[in-house]
């Protein structure tokens, strides 16, 4: 055996001796074996596919605790929260709703010359006419005593209602923060809302 057939030698015992080496003639003694390993290949994709698209996106949370009529305070615990930013007139207003999950108790602030992170109050200060409302049965709209808001005093100087919502994050993709409201209704009834955490994606 010369040094070339014997080099040759060397090379192909030590490429057979490899395990990937034996798979792939394995595969190609058994043609069948190519599709079972394409079957294979095709499923896994398809699981992976299938774990990506199936991930639940959580839009965000909204906690705290509610008072209607002096009734007792209750829970809002929700992840049907959204959150929007809109321009007007060169000015950004931010809108926030958060529904319960359980009935139709809604929180809805409107905060006008949004800047980002930090104190905006309710009804505001000034020119800035910010809006809170509590809804007791959001599905009953058209029985105005359901509705608890939070507006600018009026010519007697009487607040009816009052809030707060601080901002203390804020990015393109997301907002979070807490807010309290107190809000009355025509009947004269209050609603309060105690210091509710907030995070929710924005809908630019």
């Amino acid at each position: 055996m010369n040094k070339s057939t014997a080099g040759k030698f060397r090379f192909w015992r030590s490429v057979l001796s490899n395990p990937l080496s034996n798979g792939l003639v394995s595969l190609s003694r058994n043609p069948i074996n190519f599709l079972y390993l394409g079957l294979f290949i095709f499923a896994v994709l398809i699981n992976i596919e299938h774990s990506f698209s199936d991930t639940p996106k959580q839009s965000g949370y909204f906690s705290g605790s509610i008072e209607f009529d002096k009734q007792p305070a209750s829970i809002i615990n929700t992840t049907k929260i959204k959150a929007d930013i809109t321009q007007l007139g060169g000015e950004q207003i931010l809108e926030i709703t958060a529904t319960s999950l359980n009935d139709s108790v809604t929180v809805y602030t409107q905060i006008k010359n949004f800047k980002g992170v930090g104190a905006y109050f309710i009804p505001g200060d000034g020119s800035s006419s910010n809006i809170g409302n509590l809804i007791k049965d959001i599905q009953d709209y058209q029985n105005k005593n359901n509705f608890y808001e939070a507006t600018r005093p009026n010519a007697a100087g009487i607040a009816n209602g009052v809030g707060r919502v601080n901002i203390t994050s804020f990015s393109n993709d997301e907002i979070a923060g807490d807010l309290v409201l107190i809000g009355n209704n025509p009947a004269g009834q209050q609603a309060i809302l105690g210091a509710a955490k907030f995070k929710v994606n924005l809908q630019l």
